[in-house]
């Protein structure tokens, strides 16, 4: 878990990175105009192609993480039902774009945004069953692949003077490249074999309602705001609230990968084990967000005029720095938010999920109604972070209580304590360029962090544990593709007890094992009964039971599934052949 946290924190901070570049180039290169028709489009195909995106990926990462061996089978239904969602949708798409009234350059981003729509989906779904199988190194370089050309060649085009059309192209192609770089390595992990079945069609189709009511109001008002705006602002006031909520998205970046890449999996695992071990990787959980949210809001809020001055060097984007401060706030609530609402999943009580959006869709709509006309980019922003508080209220109404503990209201004193030291000492600052005050706050929060003991003294021990046992960890000796989940898996003639040792032989022979290598073939017979092992690393019946109780007939066949454990060189002597 450690490992996978880490490999994401590294890949999010290369993509957060080149997210910051790419939108500082949109603000200088584009102007607040034509960076609000960008973002408009973006926004627009996400409110109506929600259906194509929302609940298939929850389903693929908790159901593949209880049983591996359904990955084939929930991939390919997965696919087809994404793809068949997405022609109804960008039909949807294109034929409101047509009657809303929308220019010719308009209407030629919000199509290209549809096509990114749809490779973008393909993508999540085969993250998502990476994630499964707690591997983030894969999805990780897809998603700095994507971020990082993105960025580079946006930039590059941008100083060249192309268009903002030319950007969606850009934006396309960084989805493109994500989703063969994912696809490729799952098939080459698990293979090609197409499983499209009616029983897995209709149970992740059932399985998705929740999630897609959920979704409906969710991406509603989510996105109904920047829709609203076009209707009753400028274009101009759309590009001064993209270009703060585009920021306020990039912040999000933690716990996408705390809660929903790293932890979800192990929830899934731990809700059907151990109720006890769960409480306590929510709580572990819980504090993190905590330690890191409260100081990136409050330096958010407090540095908004040096983060838009560095990032987009122009006045027209003044009106950004109150969007920012009034997003600040939300950006706590929304930490804690995806927790929540990810223990709601793992627990199975997604059918809530729908209220909760109802009620968020009710409350935003209505005062984004009364807001809007009077404060425009500003009123959207602060319904956004009033949103988050009702969501997090409901959201813990719904959840028992007793998963929760009171060691995390401890430790979220202790940031919030070291937060104001931290803005204390960024308060005489705020003249000079972010690049000073970021690296003064970090260094100023950290210390107070550590001397308030802010991180529990168990969980610093277990971090700095895990750090040194990665250190002495020596990788064995590769004797196949270290990455390979999918089990070898043959169908053989049922084989009495006594016959498995030979067997055994053969597969070690089969896959080519060195002689001083050693690998232990678990083969579990479904009918053999007692199967007990040996030193030679295989199964034999005691003597004093018959070696034909349970067994098949000799002519019926069974599957054996073949997994080839983790191969290390032994140090004992070899055996006498």
């Amino acid at each position: 878990m450690v490992n996978n946290t880490i490999i994401s924190l590294f890949g999010q901070l290369v993509t957060w990175s080149s997210t910051l570049l790419l939108t500082s180039a949109y603000g200088r290169f584009l102007g607040d105009v034509k960076f609000g028709e960008l973002y408009f489009a973006i926004t627009f195909v996400s409110l109506v192609g929600f259906p194509v995106e929302l609940g298939f990926n929850q389903q693929l990462t908790r159901d593949v993480a209880e049983k591996p061996e359904k990955a084939e089978d929930y991939l390919w239904n997965t696919l087809l039902l994404k793809s068949i969602l997405w022609v109804l949708v960008f039909g949807i798409i294109l034929f409101l774009v047509w009657i809303l009234g929308y220019s010719v350059e308009q209407r030629t981003l919000v199509v290209i945004c549809g096509i990114d729509l749809f490779a973008g989906s393909i993508g999540n779904a085969f993250g998502s069953l990476h994630y499964a199988f707690e591997r983030a190194l894969y999805p990780t370089i897809a998603k700095i692949l994507e971020k990082g050309l993105t960025a580079a060649v946006g930039i590059l085009l941008l100083r060249l003077g192309m268009s903002v059309q030319v950007m969606a192209f850009v934006i396309l192609g960084g989805s493109v490249t994500n989703t063969l770089w994912q696809a490729a390595w799952f098939f080459r992990l698990v293979g090609m074999r197409i499983v499209v079945r009616k029983e897995t069609f209709l149970k992740l189709l059932k399985g998705s309602i929740p999630f897609l009511a959920y979704g409906v109001l969710g991406v509603i008002y989510y996105r109904i705001d920047t829709v609203m705006l076009s209707l009753m602002a400028t274009t101009a006031a759309i590009g001064w609230y993209g270009a703060g909520y585009r920021l306020f998205d990039t912040l999000v970046f933690l716990p996408n990968i705390i809660v929903d890449s790293v932890m979800y999996p192990v929830f899934s695992k731990l809700s059907a084990t151990s109720e006890s071990a769960l409480k306590i990787a929510i709580e572990k959980c819980l504090n993190v967000l905590l330690i890191c949210v409260l100081p990136i809001a409050a330096l958010f809020a407090l540095a908004a005029p040096n983060i838009v001055g560095f990032l987009y060097h122009s006045d027209d984007f003044a009106p950004t720095i109150s969007v920012i401060q009034m997003l600040a706030p939300g950006l706590i609530f929304l930490y804690v938010n995806t927790l929540l609402t990810t223990i709601i999943v793992t627990l199975k009580s997604e059918k809530r999920m729908p209220i909760m959006a109802a009620l968020a869709l009710v409350f935003n709509l209505g005062f984004n109604l009364l807001l809007i006309p009077r404060y425009q980019e500003v009123g959207a922003a602060l319904m956004t972070t009033l949103t988050e508080l009702l969501l997090l209220i409901v959201a813990l109404f719904f959840l028992p209580r007793s998963i929760f503990s009171l060691g995390s209201l401890k430790v979220g004193a202790k940031a919030t304590l070291a937060t104001l030291i931290m803005c204390l000492a960024v308060v005489p600052l705020r003249a000079f360029s972010i690049l000073l005050i970021l690296p003064v706050a970090v260094l100023v929060y950290v210390a107070a962090a550590v001397l308030l003991r802010t991180i529990p003294r168990d969980e610093m021990q277990m971090l700095l544990q895990s750090i040194r046992k990665r250190r002495r960890e020596v990788p064995a000796e590769p004797l196949m593709d270290e990455d390979i989940y999918s089990r070898i898996t043959e169908s053989l003639p049922a084989i009495q007890a006594e016959h498995i040792s030979e067997m055994r032989t053969q597969i070690l022979q089969a896959v080519k094992l060195p002689v001083e290598a050693r690998a232990t073939l678990i083969l579990p017979a479904e009918r053999v009964k007692r199967l007990l092992p040996t030193p030679n690393g295989y199964a034999r019946r005691p003597k004093d039971e018959p070696d034909t109780a349970d067994l098949p007939p000799l002519d019926e066949e069974v599957t054996l599934r073949l997994r080839v454990a983790k191969v290390r060189k032994s140090s004992a002597p070899k055996p006498e052949e």
